[in-house]
């Protein structure tokens, strides 16, 4: 076999996959078809982007291997080959997982090695977690042991506005970026050589609501946490509509739960309504905005919570729901402006700080860098951690570019 039949064999096409290496077309082709042997620092990449070993990526190996033998590439890319699925997707997910290994190789630059508390994290709440209990007991036994280990929730405070913070502060790697036209609303899955794995969390931006990422974010580390043999999981778009889901597979009702008691446990539920004077059986829209506000959580989650927790019937679900709440939310938190409002209320100069600058350019799928991560790689640069050229790198940008986004720091280091 050659390296084009695993590259082909994950839904993957050769130039997306030379892209996303920043190598030309014509020599990535060389390399698939074993004209030539690709080098080691290319292998590794590709090689932690499809998820298999880097030696498999030498053509002795990859002529060898054949029958029980053959190289298949990671799980998450047979979850991928569905008719669901387009190529805007998978080649979404390449620069993501490119991310990934990104993000070990810049730890290991700066802090001699990877971020592994995730692991423990999840050890000490899987530990408390009995896998013969219901699916929701479960998330909820589980989202219970995460809120006492990371404080969420205390003081009667919602903690959408720390957990970005505090996952990646764990090690996990959470990217929220935009893909038009797309099907995935969010995905779980580990990246990284086998050596130095981490979960990722990808949530795909466009069209959608902070509130609404916050609970895909928190129902992404469910699955993370519980589904580490699956390979990974894809959450798509759904009914777009407002209503009640009701899942019924054993993963969803448990990520499900997770979230929402993470996000919105009874006890928060109960000390928002009574610091606001709300009460659950006769919600204005005002109190409902409120409800979300404070807490962080989209308007169906809350109607959802207040109903599991039996506050309200299955006529008000109908009735909460259908509040336009929208006109409300924007007057009381700045999470619910239109990005042109959020601008004009921040300034104008304000908002160039980032303006451009955290977009991919190599690969033919753009990807939006989250700002811890880039802020993490030009700290690299200013502490002579990293040059420029691998800076580029890590940002997977042209060198030239660099130079053009960030020309203060590119002078400090140059001095």
């Amino acid at each position: 076999m050659s390296l084009r039949t695993v590259i082909e064999g994950a839904g993957l096409g050769l130039n997306a996959c030379a892209d996303v290496l920043g190598v030309s077309h014509e020599v990535f082709q060389q390399w698939a078809d074993s004209q030539k042997e690709i080098p080691p620092a290319y292998a590794s990449i590709l090689a932690a982007t499809l998820g298999v070993k880097p030696e498999a990526m030498t053509s002795r190996v990859l002529m060898s291997a054949r029958g029980s033998a053959r190289i298949e590439p990671a799980a998450i890319w047979f979850k991928f080959s569905g008719d669901q699925f387009q190529e805007v997707d998978r080649e979404s997910i390449l620069t993501v997982r490119r991310l990934g290994h990104n993000a070990n190789q810049l730890e290991q630059a700066t802090l001699g090695q990877p971020n592994k508390s995730w692991e423990i994290m999840f050890q000490n709440i899987t530990r408390q977690v009995d896998l013969q209990a219901s699916p929701r007991d479960q998330g909820k036994v589980a989202a219970k042991a995460f809120c006492e280990l990371n404080q969420f929730g205390h003081g009667g405070k919602g903690s959408s506005e720390i957990l970005r913070d505090r996952l990646r502060s764990q090690g996990i790697l959470l990217i929220e970026s935009p893909i038009p036209n797309s099907q995935v609303e969010g995905c779980s899955f580990y990246v990284g050589d086998s050596s130095a794995q981490r979960p990722c969390i990808f949530v795909n931006t466009y069209k959608t609501t902070w509130f609404r990422r916050n609970v895909i974010i928190m129902h992404e580390l469910g699955h993370a946490l519980f589904d580490q043999t699956s390979g990974g999981e894809i959450d798509v778009l759904a009914d777009v509509s407002d209503s009640v889901m009701v899942k019924s597979s054993l993963t969803e009702v448990r990520a499900d739960a997770f979230a929402r008691d993470t996000l919105l446990p009874q006890k928060l539920l109960l000390s928002l309504c009574n610091q606001f004077g709300i009460k659950p059986t006769t919600m204005t829209p005002q109190d409902l905005a409120v409800l979300v506000a404070e807490s962080g959580v989209e308007k169906k989650t809350v109607v959802q919570v207040l109903f599991d927790n039996a506050l309200i019937d299955d006529a008000l679900v109908g009735q909460y729901l259908s509040y336009d709440i929208a006109a409300i939310l924007r007057q009381t938190t700045d999470h619910a402006l239109t990005t042109a409002e959020y601008i004009e209320k921040i300034g104008k100069d304000a908002a160039l700080v980032w303006e451009n600058k955290r977009f991919t350019s190599i690969a033919k799928r753009n990807l939006l860098l989250p700002v811890p991560y880039v802020t993490a790689v030009l700290d690299a640069v200013r502490t002579f951690s990293v040059s420029i050229s691998r800076a580029a790198e890590l940002l997977m940008i042209d060198e030239s570019l660099f130079f053009e986004r960030f020309p203060a720091i590119a002078q400090e280091v140059s001095e």
